[in-house]
């Protein structure tokens, strides 16, 4: 056996490589579980409150996933190890339509914590999601501007429901006089879509087998805004089985692959702690893509 020199050993215990070093081990132990392949994507929005980042899913994550896919043994299938606030719902379509083509369908979408919004519509992309008694996934109603597309439509339906009573008509004329006349078209557009999308996703893989009814049954909970209220309702493990069909496994029946999995989140939350990486993209052989933040 050879005696590490005095410079491996200092750069083995240095913060960032005693990371990398601990994500390769987990990693190893997670693949020779499972057999298949693993790409972690991990966003630090919840390290980083208050500032503005690319934390969230987006058009040139396309370029991380393709970083992380290059090589990578199709067969094997892929497990995606998710963690994100959401983002936007054409770079997701994209990423999700591209991941399906790769494995042929073959995903399984792992939530070692949260999946928020366009990261529960990717989860609803999958054959399987596996998730912890602790883990989240949220509403798929998106967002115009920062705001609930739902908020819009409600504010001109109730328009609507006034001024053809007569009621409040000068009020009315003042408010909606202040929003762009396609926004309401724009909003709606951006509902059916986020609704469409899901619906074919689960059709295609998860609920291929399953009743139409239920598909229906579950984006319609996944997408009521006016049942959830706000876009950031943590939706757990127990509700969603209670309310959707989805095909959701407990973390928690699999002791190896929890124990693995969460080491790997866990890594993934010290690193972002102490680096400026906004976004990660990293694959089971370490070939990774990062972005970063620029600090206030």
């Amino acid at each position: 056996m050879l005696i590490p020199s005095w410079n491996e050993i200092f750069d083995s215990v240095q913060s960032n490589n005693a990371i990398e070093n601990q994500k390769k081990l987990f990693f190893k132990k997670l693949i020779e579980h499972t057999g298949r392949n693993c790409i972690v994507y991990f966003s630090c929005w919840q390290q980083k409150p208050g500032t503005q980042s690319p934390f969230s899913i987006e058009d040139d994550d396309r370029n991380g996933f393709m970083n992380a896919l290059y090589g990578l043994d199709k067969t094997k299938g892929l497990d995606l190890i998710l963690h994100t606030p959401g983002g936007d719902s054409a770079a997701t379509q994209s990423i999700v339509d591209y991941l399906f083509s790769y494995f042929n369908g073959d995903v399984r979408v792992i939530v070692p914590h949260t999946a928020m919004s366009a990261g529960t519509m990717i989860a609803c992309s999958a054959k399987e999601i596996i998730m912890g008694k602790h883990s989240n996934l949220g509403p798929i109603d998106p967002q115009i501007s920062g705001m609930p597309a739902h908020e819009f439509v409600n504010l001109l339906n109730q328009a609507i429901s006034d001024i053809s009573a007569n009621k409040n008509v000068v009020y009315w004329q003042m408010t909606l006089s202040k929003y762009p006349p396609t926004l309401f078209g724009l909003c709606n557009n951006a509902i059916a879509v986020s609704k469409k999308n899901v619906k074919k996703w689960l059709e295609r893989t998860m609920l291929k087998d399953t009743d139409s009814a239920d598909v229906d049954k579950t984006v319609e909970y996944l997408a009521n805004y006016n049942f959830h209220l706000q876009h950031n309702t943590r939706l757990s493990i127990d509700e969603l089985k209670k309310n959707t069909s989805l095909k959701i496994t407990a973390l928690e029946e699999d002791q190896e692959l929890q124990e693995s999995v969460l080491s790997l989140y866990h890594c993934y939350q010290i690193y972002a702690a102490g680096s400026n990486c906004a976004k990660i993209i990293e694959n089971h052989k370490s070939i990774k893509f990062i972005k970063n933040h620029a600090p206030n």
